[in-house]
């Protein structure tokens, strides 16, 4: 089922970017509004012309082209077959088409409080819904904290033109995702900015959860990416986890071993 490997190429990225560039006069000032721009290799959505909320290869939809979105599916290490995912945070559907793709056994939805990003879903090739795939309009702090289904991997990915949504990092909504999770159910946080306070947020998620939270940093250095259960699952052996890695590496072309290692490395530096 593996695509083509998704490695970006640096100078593809840079040309992309340099292009860009060019047209910050023209879309800055949207006031936060979506947009949507292409190139003959990658298609990407912003907010401004500052960062990058989702970047599409235009020859392989679903490959996921950045590389922080790999290391949120590092859940599958920990549950390679999830009966149940939520995610908030739609952007260009990155995550959600790789798992709809990847993970068809799997019930997915979607929270989305834009309805200017779920109008331009269709751009991406974000699936229709249907029984076992939904795109909602919703909050999705306000949207758990009514919530009766439980889930086995809850992924946090949202982002506004300003940064993390305040919404998505109080101790309540912590509390709130605990809640939804499944007994061994895996939340994972992408974190995007200064690293003191992501470092906050992972003080309250630690005082919410009863197992510690890991935290892992994106080679690029842009990200953060936390990873936490509802349970002892993270806890695996070094050489559990590296086996999974390779066995997982079969099917999902996708930098698993490399999260593995860093993961590692992190949950070490945390025992020091």
């Amino acid at each position: 089922m593996a695509q083509t490997k998704s490695a970006l190429n640096p100078s593809g990225i840079q040309l992309f970017k340099e292009g860009l560039s060019k047209l910050k006069e023209k879309f800055d000032g949207t006031q936060g509004e979506p947009y949507i721009v292409e190139s003959n290799k990658f298609k990407a959505l912003y907010f401004d012309s500052e960062s990058t909320q989702s970047l599409m290869d235009m020859q392989s939809p679903i490959r996921l082209v950045v590389s922080y979105t790999e290391t949120m599916m590092g859940f599958l290490l920990f549950n390679a077959d999830p009966k149940r995912i939520a995610m908030i945070g739609l952007g260009g559907g990155s995550l959600a088409k790789y798992c709809h793709h990847y993970l068809p056994d799997s019930s997915i939805v979607v929270m989305e409080n834009n309805p200017k990003v779920i109008a331009l879903k269709g751009k991406f090739h974000v699936p229709e819904n249907s029984v076992h795939f939904q795109v909602l309009e919703a909050d999705g702090a306000a949207y758990l904290r009514g919530a009766d289904e439980k889930f086995d991997v809850l992924l946090v990915d949202g982002y506004t033109k300003l940064g993390q949504a305040a919404q998505l990092c109080s101790e309540d909504f912590y509390a709130s995702c605990l809640a939804c999770l499944n007994p061994n159910g895996v939340l994972v946080i992408n974190f995007s900015g200064a690293a003191g306070l992501n470092q906050v947020y992972q003080e309250r998620i630690d005082r919410i959860f009863e197992h510690p939270s890991v935290l892992v940093m994106e080679d690029d250095r842009m990200n953060q990416i936390l990873f936490v259960c509802n349970g002892a699952a993270l806890d695996i052996s070094s050489e559990e986890l590296l086996r999974q890695s390779s066995r997982l590496s079969k099917v999902h072309d996708i930098h698993l071993p490399r999260t593995a290692q860093n993961f590692l490395s992190t949950r070490k530096n945390s025992l020091i």
